[in-house]
């Protein structure tokens, strides 16, 4: 474990040596965890360009008068997309590879535990396996042009690193199988096998790619998703109670949501953290590749991941198109 205050004292020698002229980008900073990494890093960089994507900039104005306020040197640039859809990514992307030359930070964490059940986006894809890896590996293909122009960037996935589990071999998509604790295991599994091949495929060897579990943090974001009785009403009383359980759990003993931006910000400035591909712990600590990981590894499931990754990006997109 990494003490608060050694994460601290290295965030503010960071922010002393005053980097100028950075490239970030965050998916999921509107609220949670990404918006307190947002905060954190807009805070340790001066002349930089900050890309916040999201559905609603109106929403969103508030905390961009406070960023813009604390940090007048930086300039905040909201990109309204539908972030769970892969065509809305592209989209984003665009404004940013026409505008900008590199990108240096890449900080992805949308989603939330899909309480209410499947539900699935106008492209075809189930929404919580869309916005826990889909969107966020298509955000870094796009982006991986810019990221190779910058000499030590970063990409950051705060999702469940280190918790690799098996995953359903006969269906990868969880087409037919699909469940609350299935779609963690497999953006789980997608996510660290997907940063596993894109780091060895980096030649020059300049990408960091951090797939980081949060834990418990006290975001203080209201509950907006509620169990479905589709699933009869047995199920339904399960989760409503594991539902608020947890919320009591993060609440009392979750982190805070400060100390979660402390943490996430030297992520993604440490040099604790060289090329390649890393899980960390809550605490920042690197984590050696379990046993079920390095199995998915020795059996070539990166590239096989990866291959359906690309074949389902194309369906949502014939998808999007046709509807």
């Amino acid at each position: 474990m990494i003490k608060i205050t050694t994460i601290i004292e290295s965030n503010e020698r960071f922010a002393s040596q005053q980097h100028e002229g950075l490239v970030c980008v965050f998916i999921g900073a509107t609220s949670g965890i990404g918006m307190g990494t947002l905060r954190k890093m807009a805070t340790m960089l001066y002349s930089s360009t900050f890309y916040v994507l999201g559905r609603s900039e109106s929403r969103f104005q508030k905390e961009l008068d406070q960023l813009r306020e604390r940090s007048p040197s930086c300039n905040f640039i909201f990109i309204e997309t539908q972030v769970s859809l892969i065509s809305g990514i592209d989209a984003a992307c665009d404004k940013i590879t026409s505008a900008e030359q590199k990108v240096d930070y890449l900080c992805m964490s949308p989603g939330g535990m899909p309480f209410q059940g499947a539900v699935y986006t106008n492209e075809g894809l189930e929404l919580c396996f869309a916005v826990s890896y889909y969107s966020r590996l298509r955000l870094v293909s796009n982006l991986l042009p810019l990221l190779r122009q910058s000499p030590h960037s970063r990409v950051l996935s705060i999702l469940n690193g280190t918790k690799e589990k098996r995953i359903n071999e006969e269906d990868i998509g969880l087409w037919q199988h699909w469940g609350i604790t299935a779609v963690v295991n497999h953006t789980t599994m997608f996510t660290s096998l997907a940063f596993h091949l894109l780091a060895t495929n980096d030649t020059q060897k300049q990408i960091t790619f951090i797939h980081a579990t949060p834990g418990f943090v006290n975001t203080g974001t209201p509950r907006t998703t509620y169990p479905s009785k589709k699933d009869g009403i047995l199920w339904w009383a399960f989760l409503s109670t594991m539902q608020v359980v947890s919320g009591w759990i993060i609440r009392y003993f979750g982190m805070a949501l400060n100390e979660s931006g402390e943490r996430h910000a030297f992520h993604l400035t440490s040099d604790t953290f060289i090329p390649g591909s890393w899980g960390t712990s809550r605490f920042n600590d690197i984590v050696s590749d379990n046993s079920t990981l390095k199995e998915y590894k020795d059996r070539g499931w990166a590239e096989t991941i990866w291959d359906y990754t690309l074949q389902i990006w194309d369906k949502a997109l014939t998808t999007s198109s046709t509807s």
